[in-house]
């Protein structure tokens, strides 16, 4: 017994189930089964109203698995060597044994949700916030290959990670005399130009320890950036910035330029490709072994609790207070956009509530003193 509603057939088969037939929009036959026969007519229903909206999808397309998107996902042509090995690891590490094998269509918010909810116990807030961006961004080409009609990674906030604590700025005067205390020992003097660059030239820490003589321009006013360098899986990866405005120019304060051109003179061979901020041995100085000794000096000249990072906050939120535009911060930061700049301008903006607030006080004790000599 079969019956037709001018989209496709329903039938009744031997077995007592009933069988739902169309042709998609691909012109390929297509069937599926059901215990009743208002479950078969509703199923050619929902597949003749999306061919109509022109969002049809072939449902075998959803089979594909995340992790067969990932493969391809990794071998990207645009990816930088270091966003690969990262990506790979995150994959690795944090994602594959969940949705290796998972159908792309059977992904679902709540799938997702669930998923990040059970790795927050196990994983730290970067590495989960990373690993959610890439799930989002391998789960995209899904999208865009229209084999899923939406993203499921809608989770707010998720691909940015917690802090432990907000990121604050130094003053000018708190990282005088953090770098002034590096100066002052033997085993640490190498470092006192490092810090004043990070916090007044605003670089990022990879773009600083990558840079080579041949980068510094006149006598240290000026330093030209071209690549990063980070320590990933065992090795350092050499590659552009992070960004592709992070290829810039940045030009230093004279009293910077004037420490970084006697640190160069103390610390760095002759050579124009040796590395300006290294260790001792010439070779790239690793993030952990400068944060261990930056933590112990920060507390030395006793600063609260501060991260090497906060140095480029610092940076940021000082030219920021010089009157900075967007574009001027972003150009010096290499910020492809606004949003990350403005942040520092807001932070520039409550400084100057202050000052107000300051100026406020200093003219209500001034009226105060008027009144009281004309009394």
């Amino acid at each position: 017994m079969t019956s037709r509603a001018g989209f496709g057939a329903v039938d009744k088969l031997p077995s007592g189930r009933w069988r739902a037939r169309y042709t998609g929009p691909d012109g390929r036959r297509r069937t599926a089964t059901f215990g009743a026969k208002s479950d078969a007519r509703a199923w050619l229903a929902t597949q003749q109203a999306d061919a109509v909206r022109k969002v049809w999808r072939a449902p075998e397309a959803g089979l594909r698995t995340v992790g067969a998107y990932a493969a391809d996902y990794l071998i990207r042509g645009d990816l930088r060597e270091s966003t690969r090995s990262l990506y790979a690891g995150l994959w690795r590490l944090h994602l594959a044994d969940h949705w290796g094998s998972t159908p792309v269509g059977d992904v679902t918010p709540a799938k997702v949700r669930a998923w990040h909810t059970a790795a927050a116990t196990t994983t730290g807030p970067t590495a989960l916030a990373q690993s959610y961006r890439l799930l989002r961004s391998i789960l995209g080409v899904a999208v865009a290959d229209e084999v899923i009609p939406s993203n499921p990674c809608k989770l707010r906030n998720a691909g940015t990670p917690k802090a432990a604590r907000p990121s604050r700025a130094l003053t000018a005067a708190e990282t005088q005399a953090l770098a002034d205390r590096l100066g002052r020992d033997g085993r640490t003097a190498r470092y006192r130009a490092l810090v004043l660059v990070l916090a007044f030239g605003g670089l990022r820490f990879g773009e600083a320890t990558a840079l080579r003589r041949r980068d510094v321009l006149d006598d240290g006013a000026r330093l030209r950036v071209e690549r990063s360098v980070r320590f990933f899986d065992g090795r350092w990866l050499v590659g552009e910035p992070k960004t592709d405005a992070g290829r810039r120019t940045v030009s230093l304060p004279a009293a910077v330029a004037a420490a970084l051109a006697d640190h160069l003179e103390r610390f760095v061979p002759d050579s124009t490709d040796a590395l300006v901020f290294g260790t001792r041995a010439g070779t790239f100085l690793h993030s952990a072994n400068f944060g261990q000794t930056f933590r112990r000096v920060a507390e030395a000249v006793g600063l609260p609790p501060v991260r090497p990072h906060e140095l480029r906050h610092t940076g940021a939120t000082l030219a920021a207070a010089t009157g900075a535009s967007t574009k001027e911060l972003m150009r010096r930061l290499g910020h492809s956009s606004a949003a990350a700049a403005l942040i520092y301008q807001h932070a520039a903006d409550e400084r100057d509530s202050q000052i107000a607030r300051a100026l406020d006080a200093m003219i209500g004790t001034a009226s105060a003193l008027s009144e009281g000599a004309r009394a």
